[in-house]
């Protein structure tokens, strides 16, 4: 199968669905992942119509299948038959290139043209904050911006921060950039921290260098790509990965350890971008990056965290997020904070059901908010401990269990140190 659209063959039709009907069949007859998101039962029934024979599924059919995957990658951890299987299934990069060709035909819609652009929109935002937020909560822009973006009035929506992370950054001393000799780290703190969490740039920041570990915040980075890709905007998608490349590069180069502060960028810089970006200088980079829940923990089991710490954050009930688990972090964030005396950690390892732009979108609402069910309920139920996730945009969920946005583990580890940074 083909997942690398630098290639012809990617963009082949007939290719294409002859690649969609292996993977029907195949996972019509293995069935592992029944229970994981909306489109294997919607994969099963349609095969089961035509008596299990896959060759006959249509391309509306498998369009609607592929519409129905938001890149969890929980099905990929579970198959028996990725690569270097004879199959070599990557069921959610086949659903990705379904967006793509579709994309390429007919166009972008402006749903995923608006949402896979999250500079612009958090630009929009910055201009004055304070009125963009009330516009998320008023009634009827909300149902204004379900008409326009197809962005769902019920959704939980980020909220824009008064200073952005990059600023707050400059504000606080990295006016010009460190020799490179002077750097242990490097931040790559996404879209989310820059315009609407810079809490989690800020305390990532103060508790690496409480441990003398020398960071730097290179200016002007892009989004990782990854909601361009859930467009199947595949050339925006591109051309950020190159960018982010070019930038980081240097740095893994020279041996510096890439930090990103939430999991669906990580997971696509370490697992896509060599593929998106062709050369050395994307694997490198891919090498070299690492989730901060995860550096952290490794440092802390190794010594090479302090523990002089000033206060617990008690019971803590975490979400392991989807790609969190994607990259093989587990226990990464239950260690760190456990090695706090006093923190018990409870962990819920349960899908959030927005994974990118997915869950926002108006069509899958409904779904998303079936696929977060237990998730919500179980949050609902601890609602008097420390609510804690590493991605934000599964945090959305979890808000409306809580009524507050949880902390990412980075954040519960900074304010046990006595840290705090201003907004």
């Amino acid at each position: 199968m083909e997942y690398n659209p630098h290639r012809p063959e990617y963009w082949d039709n007939h290719a294409f669905e002859d690649n969609m009907k292996l993977a029907f069949d195949v996972c019509n007859g293995c069935r592992l992942c029944y229970n994981l998101c909306p489109s294997f039962p919607e994969l099963f029934r349609i095969v089961e119509a035509y008596d299990n024979d896959a060759t006959k599924v249509t391309r509306d059919e498998m369009d609607r299948v592929a519409d129905l995957c938001f890149q969890c990658k929980l099905c990929y951890m579970k198959c028996p038959y990725i690569p270097p299987h004879r199959y070599d299934l990557d069921f959610p990069r086949l659903m990705l290139r379904s967006k793509a060709i579709r994309a390429k035909a007919h166009g972008i819609s402006r749903s995923d043209r608006f949402l896979g652009n999250p500079e612009q929109v958090g630009r929009m935002g910055q201009i004055a904050p304070g009125v963009a937020n009330w516009s998320l909560k008023n009634a009827s822009m909300r149902r204004l911006m379900e008409r326009m973006y197809g962005i769902d009035h019920r959704r939980h929506l980020p909220k824009f921060a008064p200073t952005r992370f990059s600023t707050w950054v400059r504000r606080k001393g990295q006016a010009a950039m460190p020799p490179m000799e002077e750097v242990d780290v490097v931040l790559f703190s996404t879209c989310t921290v820059e315009y609407h969490e810079p809490g989690i740039g800020q305390a990532a920041l103060e508790v690496l260098r409480h441990n003398d570990i020398r960071v730097v915040v290179p200016p002007h980075q892009q989004c990782c790509g990854m909601p361009a890709l859930d467009g199947g905007d595949i050339d925006s998608a591109v051309k950020r990965a190159q960018y982010n490349v070019q930038l980081l590069a240097p740095y893994a180069r020279a041996g510096k350890t890439i930090l990103a502060l939430q999991p669906t960028c990580a997971l696509l810089i370490k697992q896509d971008y060599p593929t998106l970006v062709p050369g050395d200088d994307a694997k490198v980079v891919a090498q070299k990056t690492q989730d901060v829940t995860q550096f952290l923990a490794d440092r802390m089991k190794r010594g090479g965290l302090k523990k002089d710490f000033q206060e617990s954050p008690g019971a803590v009930t975490y979400h392991l997020a989807c790609h969190t688990k994607a990259q093989g972090i587990r226990r990464a964030a239950k260690d760190l904070l456990e090695a706090i005396d006093g923190c018990q950690v409870e962990m819920v390892d349960r899908c959030a059901g927005i994974d990118g732009t997915w869950g926002l979108k108006a069509q899958y609402y409904d779904e998303a908010i079936k696929v977060s069910s237990k998730l919500t309920e179980r949050f609902h139920e601890r609602r008097s401990t420390t609510a804690c996730s590493d991605c934000a945009l599964a945090g959305l969920q979890i808000e409306t269990a809580t009524d507050k946005p949880p902390l990412h583990p980075v954040q519960v580890l900074a304010k046990a140190y006595g840290l705090g940074g201003d907004a």
